[in-house]
């Protein structure tokens, strides 16, 4: 148990760090893309690369990734349950920030620290989660719109596909079902790079975290936490009672459900044409909530036999 408290305080202190270096300018926020091209392009699939190391696919791969869009789909329908009677432009907030799980930047970085062969069933998860995150969640909310949607089934497997960590998931899911193992020297090279991954993904964090929130928004960023936290605690009691999968799997899936809302999320809305206010606070806070709310979350999975 102490573990976990020490790792959440770690990735804390280094998220902390970055924003207090930004506000004493050896940062900027403009450093935020170089970083994030750091992780999205180099440090993260080598992480998901190394993860892979000794893995064997099974069928619970396919069950995961089901789950992962098995969550999105009840947050959809919680959110517009939710904002059934505000304003269209509301609605399409809850539809888009309602939804999704921000993995690969701090979830899948945190919690390989203690469930490291549980990463590939967290992948497929968060292949699931993709799907919706991004571009059904945002064709959704611009049909409720009355827009035409530029993000339609084959715009959506192009995002996919320009997605390095999901690319990295196809391969190394490809290849671990050939029983195809990449030479020594690439995993060597892999494991090397990815383990700088946490600490630059919250630096990262960090850097990007704005603290001014408008007295205007806070109700609705407590009550999308809220259908949020829910959905999670609907889909994680689902998973650690009633779903007959491996341990770690149970365990992983059951901590990941609570991740912060996707950055992703903030940029559909504003293409929208609806001011980012609301998603951005809900993206701050729930970044700063997360470690903590995982990591207890966490103590409680450990806790429960399964």
């Amino acid at each position: 148990m102490s573990e976990v408290f020490i790792w959440a305080a770690v990735y804390l202190t280094v998220m902390f760090l970055g924003y207090i270096f930004k506000r004493i300018s050896l940062f900027k926020a403009e450093d935020r893309k170089l970083l994030s091209n750091i992780i999205l392009y180099i440090t993260l699939p080598a992480m998901l690369v190394s993860s892979f190391t000794g893995v064997t696919v099974d069928f619970w791969y396919l069950i995961a990734c089901a789950l992962g869009t098995g969550l999105n789909a009840l947050m959809v329908l919680l959110a517009r349950l939710a904002s059934a009677k505000k304003t269209p432009e509301l609605q399409a907030i809850y539809i888009i920030n309602g939804a999704g799980l921000n993995l690969g930047n701090i979830g899948i970085p945190f919690l390989q620290n203690f469930f490291p062969s549980g990463i590939p069933y967290l992948c497929m998860f968060d292949v699931g989660d993709c799907v919706f995150t991004l571009g059904t969640t945002y064709a959704i909310a611009a049909i409720h719109l009355g827009k035409k949607s530029d993000s339609k089934l084959l715009s959506i497997f192009k995002s996919l596909l320009s997605s390095p960590p999901f690319v990295t998931y196809l391969t190394m899911v490809i290849l671990t079902a050939a029983h195809i193992t990449l030479p020594s020297f690439l995993l060597t090279l892999a494991d090397f790079a990815g383990r700088g991954n946490g600490f630059l993904a919250m630096l990262m964090v960090g850097i990007s975290l704005e603290l001014n929130l408008d007295k205007r928004s806070r109700g609705e960023v407590f009550r999308l936490l809220l259908l949020r936290y829910f959905s999670g605690a609907v889909v994680a009691l689902l998973i650690m009672l009633f779903i007959p999968a491996p341990t770690i799997m149970k365990q992983i899936l059951s901590v990941a459900v609570f991740a912060a809302a996707p950055n992703v999320g903030l940029i559909y809305t504003g293409r929208l044409g609806i001011s980012t206010e609301i998603p951005g606070a809900l993206n701050t806070i729930s970044t700063l909530l997360m470690i903590p709310v995982m990591s207890l979350v966490m103590v409680l999975v450990q806790s429960v036999p399964c």
